[in-house]
């Protein structure tokens, strides 16, 4: 019974996540919103809702550690399993410059979530911090993809004008499927860690945090296979970001989010740390302004690494 409530809770999740780009997307289209605005903005965000929406129950049912896990442990695996298999499938050119301004910006999301974690808890001061922070990153960005006619950010969207009921309706449908696929995923979270003896915050930085970066994996497979590079390592940063400051920010604003498991601070979070401090030195370490299989090799072992300390 546990694991059919996990599986129909991700399916959910999945389901409830794409219905919602796919409405948002759509609207945005039909009103004439920029391709720029729209690949920056409402896909980033909407690809976001199931953790968003998962870390939000979680926190309403005091299960901190799963929303805080939830996160850093996606943040994880975005960079050392997803970005990692991605360099050792496919070896990606990467100049830094690209994303050295998106990088700093991570590790100042960073270093805010550690003293936040430092001091105990996100409250609601922390979450709109992280909003704000949020808004002005996303209107940086905009202004900057406006200026580069080099960059078509959003011009590959899947997707069609929608007829205005048509949008809402997956709006509706997809928002229903997500708060549904969130309460039955959460619980048979709950109900898994404690028919296995684990503790939650096991369970959310491994397999919550894996399952929750799927749509990371296939999206950046996809990019790299193509030979869009820099999408595919703007999609991991990107989504780190936004794992920070509006999963953890909308969270803390409805909810504070407490450190209950201070493992999460000492171990997890300094590791997602480590790995972000890793990126763009390691375009440069073995080989020139690239994602090879040496690099992609390290950070998988890294994340291995990190795995086999969290099982013995």
């Amino acid at each position: 019974m546990i694991v059919l409530w996990l599986i129909l809770g991700f399916a959910l999740l999945l389901i409830g996540g794409e219905l919602l780009v796919k409405g948002s997307v759509g609207l945005a289209l039909k009103f004439q919103v920029s391709k720029v605005v729209i690949g920056l903005t409402l896909v980033a965000f909407a690809t976001s809702a199931p953790e968003l929406i998962v870390s939000i129950v979680a926190a309403l049912q005091n299960k901190s550690d799963i929303a805080l896990g939830n996160v850093i442990g996606s943040n994880i695996a975005n960079i050392g399993l997803i970005l990692g298999l991605t360099a050792l499938i496919f070896k990606m050119s990467a100049v830094r410059l690209t994303y050295q301004k998106d990088w700093l910006f991570l590790l100042l999301a960073n270093a805010l979530l550690g003293l936040f974690l430092f001091l105990g808890q996100i409250n609601t001061f922390g979450g709109l911090l992280f909003i704000t922070l949020l808004v002005g990153y996303n209107v940086v960005k905009i202004r900057g993809a406006r200026r580069d006619r080099h960059l078509h950010v959003g011009e590959d969207l899947d997707a069609a004008p929608t007829p205005l009921w048509q949008g809402i309706l997956y709006i509706i449908v997809g928002a229903v499927a997500l708060r549904l696929g969130a309460l039955w995923f959460v619980s048979g979270i709950v109900d898994a860690a404690a028919f296995l003896g684990l503790s939650e915050r096991f369970v959310s930085v491994t397999l919550v945090a894996f399952g929750t970066s799927v749509p990371e994996l296939a999206a950046s497979l996809a990019a790299a296979r193509k030979g869009e590079s820099d999408i595919a390592i703007g999609n991991i940063i990107g989504s780190n970001i936004f794992n920070i400051l509006s999963v953890l920010g909308f969270t803390a604003i409805i909810h504070p989010i407490e450190l209950n498991d201070p493992a999460l601070f000492n171990y997890d979070f300094w590791v997602s740390v480590a790995l972000s401090l890793m990126l763009i030195p390691l375009m440069v370490v073995f080989t020139r302004d690239r994602l090879d299989r040496i690099e992609g090799v390290l950070l998988l072992a890294v994340y291995a690494m990190f795995i086999y300390t969290l099982v013995v």
